[in-house]
């Protein structure tokens, strides 16, 4: 669960011009949804997704089709046995684009101690690590935005407490430590929170923990804003294909990703160069 806006940017003057609290759920709900369907018309994922996922074996390059940030273990099944016998050092393998993320492929060194990714066998590489787009700059996209005001001492509690000063908004997948918690709610200090989002996993956390919040690239961020704030205005038509006015016709609402969405996005579409 994430999204790629905030519900406090959604309600300022650039977009709605709300200054109630009244629909603030609806409000993310509807973030959230513009959030998967950017993710479904660029055919990539733009949070962090701590995840273990696995491949069919190749020869010496191996092309990702998942955005690729970090690896935390590079693993191969040689004999088909299912048992990741090998684990690759990062000596062993290159990642590319060498200088820049997210990765979209990774070649064997010849100069390691492997000739292949366990070539010719069925899910025969296990990558642990993070998979996304991120921010389109770094492997940790994720800023500074305060510190805990008070410990989490639950794995399962889902509030948090922060010191005066942060600047988390509904809407944020907030780090602390390594678990990543989604915002839905936040009241002055206290957070509303569900725990170890994007496959993390929940960890109990001590007072005065730097807090981070994810960052998306802001052609993204302003996608997600602008299909949220359509949306809203939207449901005063009941959310119809067509809106008569009768002073210039008819007019056709469009459905799904908004024209000039696309526009704003396009770049972003995944494509993938071997």
């Amino acid at each position: 669960m994430n999204a790629y806006g905030d519900v406090t940017s959604l309600k300022s003057s650039s977009y709605l011009n709300i200054d109630v609290t009244t629909h603030d759920t609806y409000l993310r709900k509807l973030l959230e949804d513009a959030t998967r369907r950017i993710d479904k018309w660029t055919e990539r994922i733009f949070y962090c997704l701590d995840a273990t996922r696995y491949f069919d074996g190749a020869g010496a390059k191996l092309v990702l089709p998942f955005d690729l940030l970090s690896i935390t273990t590079l693993k191969t099944d040689e004999d088909g046995n299912g048992t990741y016998e090998s684990t690759l050092a990062t000596t062993d393998y290159h990642l590319y684009p060498l200088n820049d993320v997210p990765k979209v492929r990774i070649e064997i060194n010849p100069n390691g101690n492997y000739g292949s990714f366990a070539s010719g066998v069925k899910k025969g590489v296990e990558i642990a690590g993070v998979f996304g787009y991120g921010d389109g700059y770094s492997a940790t996209p994720y800023v500074a935005v305060g510190t805990l005001g008070a410990a989490v001492s639950s794995t399962t509690g889902t509030g948090v407490t922060m010191s005066t000063g942060h600047s988390v908004a509904a809407g944020h997948t907030i780090r602390i430590d390594s678990e990543q918690m989604y915002v839905q709610v936040v009241a002055t200090n206290t957070l509303t929170v569900k725990r170890a989002v994007n496959s993390a996993v929940a960890a109990t956390h001590a007072i005065a923990t730097d807090v981070s919040t994810y960052e998306y690239p802001a052609p993204i961020t302003e996608a997600c804003l602008i299909t949220a704030m359509r949306a809203w205005k939207r449901k005063d038509s009941a959310y119809q294909d067509v809106v008569g006015n009768p002073e210039t016709g008819e007019i056709v609402a469009s459905k799904g990703i908004d024209p000039d969405v696309k526009e704003i996005i396009k770049m972003y579409r995944q494509s993938r160069y071997v």
